[in-house]
């Protein structure tokens, strides 16, 4: 029995995973450094960004993002962890056109879809 990921399987994926790393982006929930630091007195209880936990299938995703062209890690920057328009986004993470960072997109999702496919288990 053959299972087949989609393209839509795949952009849910990355939906989740921009949403993840949105969230942590921004800084919710997170610090670099508790209060007591300044007042010398320790709090206890405060949750660092080093002790963060990355659930399996965000990080799998972000390994195989990381392995990827720099034109594709930029235009899934552009549409899946920038908010606004896909053209205003692409405008800030250094493409000419909408279209150029559109054309970068789908060869990205493509090339996720293949190596989910290998990875069947994992997402």
């Amino acid at each position: 029995m053959t299972t087949h990921i989609t393209i839509k399987q795949v952009r849910s994926a990355l939906k989740r995973w921009g949403k993840f790393w949105q969230s942590r982006e921004y800084g919710k929930g997170f610090k670099r450094s508790s209060m007591s630091d300044s007042s010398g007195r320790p709090t206890g209880g405060a949750m660092g960004a080093d002790a963060m936990s990355v659930p399996q299938e965000i990080e799998l995703i972000t390994q195989l993002i990381a392995a990827m062209r720099p034109e594709c890690i930029r235009a899934i920057r552009a549409r899946y962890l920038m908010s606004g328009t896909l053209a205003d986004a692409a405008k800030l993470v250094g493409f000419d056109s909408k279209r150029s960072a559109e054309f970068w997109l789908v060869k990205a999702e493509r090339s996720l879809l293949v190596e989910f496919s290998t990875n069947l288990n994992s997402v």
